[in-house]
């Protein structure tokens, strides 16, 4: 907290008439909280900061400085800086007389969040009461692999099939694989089936079976499949209700 934020809630205490006592009656905390405030020596906390806005009768902004208060034109620093040791090592936290334990620590390890009861730990990726949690970059490696194969295989496939069947009509079909094969791939690694292009999918069955098995024939009845996309989403959601 800087000493100008302190000297700003002491004015505007005082502008208010209220004394350390008063105030901290009001904010339900101790006498000596206020005066650490406004010597600059701890910070309030977010609730606190709030109820003083609402006892002054300004925004939170123009409480911390960023906007101009009716009761100073002066102009301030948007900035609240945070004063980090040679070591990099410093822990935010409330002052004595509060009870919450919240604390935020910044070091070379990264970033950790704490409210005395759940931790978040920022670094590579982020941990949560122990779990970690990042990027699977072998996850992202074999479904970069599978998308590149399928590119090429469909490429060659269709070139093989125009050239070498006549099948130029019918093979352009198989670019459809492109989004589907990779979607797959990340459905079944990632265990989540919304990631599979089930509507992709279904519009190449439904290409497939007129144009390639029934010679462009039965368009009608056959969009019907497409009438199962909803379906497949609608289980999806089922099961995750009741997974939860």
């Amino acid at each position: 907290m800087t000493i100008e934020l302190g000297n700003r809630l002491a004015d505007l205490r005082k502008e208010h008439g209220y004394s350390q006592e008063e105030l901290a009656d009001k904010l339900g905390v101790s006498r000596q909280a206020i005066s650490k405030w406004e010597r600059g020596e701890a910070s309030p906390d977010t609730d606190n900061l709030i109820e003083l806005s609402k006892i002054y009768g300004v925004s939170l902004d123009e409480l911390i400085g960023l906007e101009k208060t009716s009761s100073s034109k002066e102009k301030v620093n948007s900035k609240i800086n945070v004063n980090i040791n040679a070591d990099l090592n410093h822990t935010i936290g409330k002052d004595d007389d509060d009870d919450d334990d919240s604390t935020i620590k910044i070091s070379k390890d990264g970033i950790v969040i704490s409210d005395g009861k759940d931790t978040l730990h920022i670094n590579k990726g982020v941990t949560i009461n122990g779990t970690k949690y990042q990027r699977d970059k072998r996850k992202e490696k074999i479904i970069g692999v599978s998308s590149i194969f399928t590119v090429f295989g469909s490429v060659i496939a269709y070139i093989l099939l125009g050239s070498i069947a006549g099948l130029w009509a019918q093979a352009w079909v198989l670019f459809m694989l492109i989004p589907i094969i990779p979607s797959l791939v990340e459905a079944i690694l990632s265990k989540n089936a919304n990631h599979f292009a089930y509507p992709v999918f279904i519009a190449f069955v439904y290409l497939l079976l007129c144009v390639w098995i029934l010679n462009f024939s039965l368009w009608h009845p056959l969009w019907v499949i497409f009438l199962t996309i909803p379906v497949y989403y609608g289980i999806i959601k089922l099961f995750d209700y009741n997974n939860n």
